[in-house]
Order: C-alpha cells, then structure tokens, then sequence
C-alpha cells in the first residue's frame, strides 16, 4: 500500500506532467478588458500604452494546435520596453498561462506561415484608426517569427523607445479548450511597468 506522503507525491507529479507547456496562475489584475474597435480588433490603453489585438487570422487557426495574433504596442511614455518571445504570454479562461513557441518548435509543427503572412500583407493588422493618434511615433522594426516555412529573418527582441511602436504577428499554443467564443488575455510582462498587465479581448 502506497504511504499518503508518496501518494500526494506522485498525485503532484501527475499534475505537473498534465499541466506541462502552462501554468496555472491567479489573475494580475492590471489591464482589462479591451474595446473592440473593429470586427476583429480590440484596443485597450492608459497613459502610458495603447494595445492593439487582432483576431482574424486567429479565428481561421482555430483547429491547428498553434494559432496567429496580430499586435499593436505603442508606448507613449514609458522608457524603452523590449518586446521579445517570453513578454508576451497568453492566459486562458482558466487563467493558465501559455509562452510562445520557440521560432524551430513553430516551423516544425505549424505550416500555415506563409498564408499568414500573406494575409497579413494583404490586410495588415487592425486597429489603424488608434493608431492614426499616434503618426509622429517612430516604427520599431523586428519580426519575432520567419515568414516562411524553415527559415526568413527573425529578431529576439523589438525595442520600442518612448512615443514609438511595434507591430508584428505572434503565435501562441492552443489552448486545452480551444479559443472560439473564449475570452482570453494578452500578458505584457516588462521591467517598466512594474508588475504583469493583461489585456483581454475574446474570439468569436
């Protein structure tokens, strides 16, 4: 018979190895809920951010096991903030945390890069008009995963300076329940805000 200190043992252990790829976390509290601003897009910000997410080519992706995000940042007063694979999180209505792949885990399992992409370029990411309040901001450049299948240039980190701003496609793993008709948040987890903020916007 299994002693009770080695049964909650292997009971942990058995929920580690379920919850592998997440984390199961409280709500942070600093954000809310986005506006949606277009059919596909919600926008959310304070003094210091505007937040723009694109659902679109998240509602097409709804069945593959990684699924795309159109993103606005623009800082408008913090000191430069790094956008980079492990700031930007996804949080599930279970309030599981997902990071981004990596650029290789991707490549290997997602195939619909260049459609991505090329819908992208045909359509660009929503949210303009909040942006138009923004066109003196400065650009960052970067592209945090390729455009095609294998390969394309990438970057680690987009610096976005004070009254600048960022635009890219981001993936995330699909979660345990799917993101059609969920509610889920976008975490932005730099240095100069202090504490994690999350933005939450939904997938119909």
């Amino acid at each position: 018979m299994m002693r009770p200190k080695l049964q909650v043992l292997s009971i942990l252990l058995g929920l580690a190895v379920l919850a592998a790829g997440c984390v199961t976390v409280g709500p942070e509290g600093k954000g809310g809920e986005a506006s949606r601003t277009a059919s596909f897009s919600y926008t959310w910000q304070d003094t210091n951010l505007a937040i723009v997410v694109d659902v679109e080519l998240a509602r097409r992706r709804a069945e593959e096991p990684y699924f795309p995000l159109g993103i606005k940042i623009a800082n408008k007063r913090l000191n430069r903030i790094i956008v980079d694979r492990e700031t930007l999180l996804l949080v599930d209505e279970a309030n599981a945390v997902y990071p981004m792949p990596s650029v290789e885990e991707l490549s290997l399992q997602y195939d619909k890069l260049v459609p991505d992409n090329k819908f992208k370029s045909q359509t660009g990411v929503l949210g303009d008009q909040i942006m138009t309040g923004f066109s003196y901001f400065r650009k960052a450049e970067g592209r945090l995963f390729p455009q095609t299948q294998g390969g394309g240039r990438t970057v680690d980190s987009i610096y976005v300076q004070t009254k600048g701003y960022m635009e890219d496609l981001v993936y995330f793993p699909m979660p345990a329940g799917g993101i059609k008709g969920k509610t889920l948040r976008l975490r932005l987890n730099v240095y100069e805000l202090g504490k994690p903020l999350d933005v939450a916007f939904r997938v119909d």
